[in-house]
């Protein structure tokens, strides 16, 4: 009985050193992956950082030229209102003018058809019918 129970230490001793170095081994693997993952953050940040620095400026150029943009079409707007002003202001000149010189033509026109042809206006008395009271 001394033999078997000198083999089972001997089996318990084989199987904790077996245990042990299984331990040591996926502690070197998990410190290996600790390593690379801890070399992967130092990569991406290196490239990361610069990368946002360039985003701000990018994004203040943008900012720059929306507020550009913003003042151009304010004065486009601008323009656009005045260019509507003078727009009225011509077509009522234009217009008043027409009107009068369509007035006016229309006036001659009846004035010289009735000059040429005889014709006589509306409420103007006859020349050949007697006026009551005078004797003709």
């Amino acid at each position: 009985m001394d033999g078997f129970v000198q083999l089972m230490t001997g089996v318990l001793f084989a199987g904790i050193a077996v245990a042990f170095f299984v331990l040591a081994w996926m502690f070197l693997r998990l410190a290996r992956i600790f390593s690379t993952t801890e070399q992967t953050i130092k990569d991406v940040s290196e490239q990361v950082v610069p990368l946002l620095g360039k985003t701000h400026v990018t994004v203040d150029n943008i900012n720059s030229q929306l507020s550009q943009l913003d003042t151009a079409v304010g004065d486009v707007a601008g323009i656009t209102g005045e260019l509507d002003q003078t727009t009225t202001v011509i077509t009522q000149g234009v217009r008043g003018g027409v009107i009068r010189l369509s007035s006016a033509t229309a006036g001659l026109s009846r004035g010289i058809g009735t000059f040429f042809k005889g014709e006589k206006l509306k409420g103007a008395e006859p020349e050949d019918e007697e006026r009551p009271g005078e004797e003709g």
